[in-house]
Formats: C-alpha cells, structure tokens, sequence
C-alpha cells in the first residue's frame, strides 16, 4: 500500500512539472529546427527506452524518459540547429506532450490503445528526424549496415531481450497486453522493429509467444516437430499470406539450428503483399516446456530480402529468455550512456528543471 501511494505520488509531481514546463517548451521551440548531431540519437533512443518501460508496466518510467527528451530537444532549439529538417520542432514537441499526458491517464482499456498509437507516431517521427538529419550530415540512415552497432530492448512481462539497430523503430503491436492467466489462442505479437523504407525493401523483425501451446492444441506437452506443423497450417490457410509458397524447412532433428540456445526449426516462405509485392519471410520457432512456444520472423521484400540479412541474423543471435527474476534496467541505463558521454548531465538537467 505504501508503495503504490509513493510510486503515484511521484507520477503526480511528474506531471505537475510537465504541466509547468508544456507551455513554456513550446513558445521555445516555436519555428525552430533540429541540430542534426547525435543528440538526435539521444531523443531516438530516450524514445525507445520510453516504449520499452511502457510495455515492461513502468509508465512513469516512461514520463521520465519523455521528459529527458523534451530537455535534449529545448537544448537544440536554444542553439539554432539547422533549417533543413522538414516541419521543424512543432509537431514532434506536441506529440512529446500529448504522449506524456496520455501516460498519465493510461487508466483503463481505451486509454491504453490511444497511448499504444500515440508512442508509435512518435517513434516512427523521432526515427523520421534521425534518418533525414543524417542523411543532411552524410550518414546514410536508412541503410542499416552489418557492423552498425546495435542496442537492447528488453521486455521482462515476458522474459526477452535481444539487440536492435537504433535507426529502426520499435512498435507496440496493438493488441500488447502483458501476461496474464487468460491463454492467447493465436500467436500474440509481443513487439516488433522496422527500417521505415517502403522503396528499401520495408524490413521487419517480429517477436511473438504462444504462452500456451497445451490448451491451444488439447494436448498436454507439445514438440518443436509439431509446433512447426501447425507453423506452416496457419501460415498456408491464413488470408495475411496471399499466394503462399514455402521455399525451405529445416526441423530441429536435422540440424543445428537454434535459437536463444533451444533446437529451433526454421522455415522460409514468399507470399505477395496487395500493396508491397512480392515478401520473404524466414522464421525461427522453439518450444519450452512442452507448453510455450516463441518465434521470431524476419521479413522484407523478395529483392531486398538479402541486403538486411546480415542485420536480422545478429538480432537473431542476440535473441535470450531471462529469468522470472529479472529485475533491474541496467543494459537500459549503460547503452545510453555509452551511446553519449552527455546524458549524464542531461538526466541532472532535466531533473533540475522540474524541481
């Protein structure tokens, strides 16, 4: 009881800070540009840390991260910036106070769904700003590179973490829910990343959880043989994929292929996307317990399918189930701070400005 009586205490000074500062944040960045330099990445991933606290049920973990954001983008305001970035400030400061806002009111079910579509328009503009920025500055950001150096998402309701390029955005999925006694009949969608480029290919990284393959199925222990069975059943008699042709399987007996360290199967299929073409799509699945299944699927256009490989391979490597216990947001905390030696003094500015 004391616990949540400090924890929405804290929510409330939060926002009556935010309150204070909205008004006077936007007058600031009012027909002003971003500075293209890497305190856009800074805002990208303070974004990114914001959705993943949201889906880890920390919501004023989240408001905490905005906040930090707002701070980066009034610093870049008040230093001039550049005039090349398309729109400037004003909408990605109002979206920053709407999203905030609606975190503070993330009480029942509707809320949620708002704030759900509110973090990813967010997301998908910060990403925006970072890829047209170092675009203007000579990084080519829309073309992730193999050896581009990756961050970590974690996602602890359900006990993932694995490694993302930051220039790709992160998306809730709109069904997110975290893990409860109610069973997800069909595969649930826990959270998924993608190079915002329809003419590049569109890449895709999907995460997802059958949380109960035993009640699912009517059967009381499940094989990862089986699991690819019904993998493969869904995917030919599912309307998502239109002329679905299967191009490779390799079941766990008959390989070494793995994933987060369980005999995995994997198979690849094309199928043709009404509005994108034609798509390829490989996926990874294993089976724990007899009872919980996970997959992971990388998809993009068939010509480009190649090209971002060599990235989904290293999430696909990266991908590891933590223990029940994991508790702390360490891996959070340390890449920021190794991804600018300036956060330090950004988290200390934005806490002195909401005293």
């Amino acid at each position: 009881m004391t616990t949540t009586i400090v924890s929405k205490s804290i929510v409330l000074i939060i926002v009556l800070c935010l309150l204070q500062f909205i008004p006077e944040f936007q007058r600031t960045l009012y027909a002003k540009s971003l500075e293209v330099n890497s305190n856009l990445g800074i805002i990208k991933l303070l974004t990114d840390r914001a959705i993943q606290g949201y889906q880890n049920n920390s919501t004023a973990y989240s408001i905490s991260q905005l906040l930090m954001a707002y701070d980066v983008l009034i610093k870049l305001a008040n230093n001039g910036g550049t005039n090349n970035i398309p729109g400037g400030t004003n909408s990605l400061s109002f979206l920053l106070g709407d999203t905030i806002k609606l975190l503070t009111l993330n009480s029942n079910s509707a809320a949620r769904n708002v704030t759900i579509s509110y973090l990813n328009a967010l997301e998908e503009q910060v990403t925006h700003y970072l890829s047209f920025g170092n675009s203007i500055s000579g990084t080519n950001s829309n073309h992730s590179m193999p050896n581009e150096p990756l961050m970590v998402y974690v996602n602890k309701p359900y006990g993932i973490k694995i490694d993302y390029p930051l220039n790709w955005v992160i998306r809730i999925d709109g069904n997110y829910t975290l893990p409860t006694s109610f069973t997800y009949v069909h595969p649930h969608v826990i959270g998924s990343f993608y190079l915002p480029n329809a003419t590049d290919g569109l890449p895709f990284i999907y995460l997802g959880i059958n949380s109960n393959l035993s009640k699912q199925f009517n059967q009381p222990h499940f094989t990862v043989e089986q699991y690819l069975e019904k993998a493969i059943l869904s995917k030919r008699n599912s309307p998502s994929f239109p002329d679905f042709k299967l191009l490779q399987l390799v079941d766990s007996n008959h390989s070494n292929t793995t994933l987060a360290g369980y005999p995995a199967y994997k198979i690849v299929w094309v199928y043709k996307h009404p509005q994108y073409g034609l798509r390829e799509i490989t996926e990874f699945g294993i089976v724990l317990n007899g009872t919980k299944g996970y997959f992971l699927d990388y998809a993009a256009s068939a010509s480009k399918f190649s090209k971002y490989l060599p990235i989904a391979d290293k999430v696909k490597s990266s991908f590891t189930l933590l223990k029940a216990n994991y508790q702390n947001e360490g891996d959070l905390v340390d890449q920021t701070r190794s991804y600018s030696k300036n956060i330090v003094s950004l988290t200390t500015d934005c806490h002195t400005l909401c005293r």
